[in-house]
């Protein structure tokens, strides 16, 4: 039975937390798990995993962080790694699940053909797709199908290719416009928010971080500014927000028992932060998001 006080996290939904191999890759259609639990895809994470879903008939909600949306035909959906997603579907809701590594999503065989992409991110996001563009996703993705099931430890080059073309074809359209230009202080916040990720519960400060950066405060302060428009202490503390938003959405935790979970020595501060950063209190907002299956 799954422990109701924590978020359940999965290689692929329902089979366990395993080690991810560097070049895992998995693709299946909407039916062919959901059905099996009663077409309802409950809170979890994929750590290590990236995943793209395509929802080319029927209809389903797409629950995450933001809330529930109405996933309608044709949905294109993007879950980076680590993000906290349900999914609740039609009987005929029909598509196309892909799954692969997260470091095979940065591949330098896939940069090279694909760059950046533009799939990079924290957090859930999806579109809706015009036809065109929908029925070339929807025949790629068939198409990797059959190549994928195989199931090779090492791809071949020719599905790197196919992949490539899938996730340029899902970043495109994905993306109303073009990437911003990123700028020499990128890669120190990618590496501060990758240790925000490891340690946000310990209370570390902002010469913490520094210091295993091997920068200063003052640098990685502007590089923060330059690049996300916050303080590193504010980036910190909206992590700590998000997963005390998550902890009281998707578990049966405490109140208590999330102060202590996310590095609070005193219940009534954690609930003070939690009221003065979205203006409601823990229970309230438990009330209003607290996920209800059948």
């Amino acid at each position: 039975m799954a422990n109701r006080h924590q978020i359940r996290r999965y290689a692929l939904y329902g089979e366990g937390n395993h080690a991810i191999a560097p070049e895992f890759l998995h693709i299946e259609t909407i039916s062919a798990r959901s059905s099996q639990h009663e077409w309802t895809i409950s809170p979890h994470a994929h750590p290590g995993i990236f995943q793209l879903l395509l929802l080319d008939g029927g209809h389903g909600d797409l629950v995450d962080d933001t809330g529930v949306t109405r996933l309608d035909p044709v949905s294109l959906v993007v879950v980076p790694s680590g993000c906290v997603h349900a999914f609740r579907f039609a009987t005929d809701a029909q598509g196309w699940v892909l799954s692969l590594a997260d470091t095979l999503l940065h591949d330098r065989r896939l940069a090279g053909l694909l760059g950046d992409g533009g799939l990079a991110g924290h957090g859930a996001r999806h579109r809706r797709l015009p036809p065109g563009p929908a029925e070339r996703l929807g025949w790629l993705m068939a198409d990797l199908a059959q190549g994928a099931a195989e199931g090779a430890r090492v791809l071949p080059a020719s599905l790197v290719a196919q992949l490539a073309l899938v996730l340029a074809l899902a970043a495109e359209g994905l993306s109303a416009a073009p990437n911003p230009p990123r700028s020499g202080h990128d890669a120190l916040v990618a590496r501060f928010k990758a240790l925000v990720e490891a340690h946000y519960t310990q209370g570390w400060g902002v010469q913490d971080y520094a210091a295993h950066l091997a920068t200063t405060a003052p640098t990685l302060t502007r590089a923060c500014r330059a690049v996300l428009d916050q303080a590193p202490a504010e980036v910190v503390q909206q992590r700590l927000l998000l997963e005390a938003m998550r902890l009281l959405t998707y578990t049966a935790s405490s109140i208590g028992q999330i102060a202590a979970t996310l590095g609070f020595a005193d219940p009534a501060y954690f609930a003070r932060f939690f009221k003065a950063r979205t203006g409601r209190t823990a229970s309230d907002f438990r009330e209003s998001r607290a996920w209800v299956s059948a």
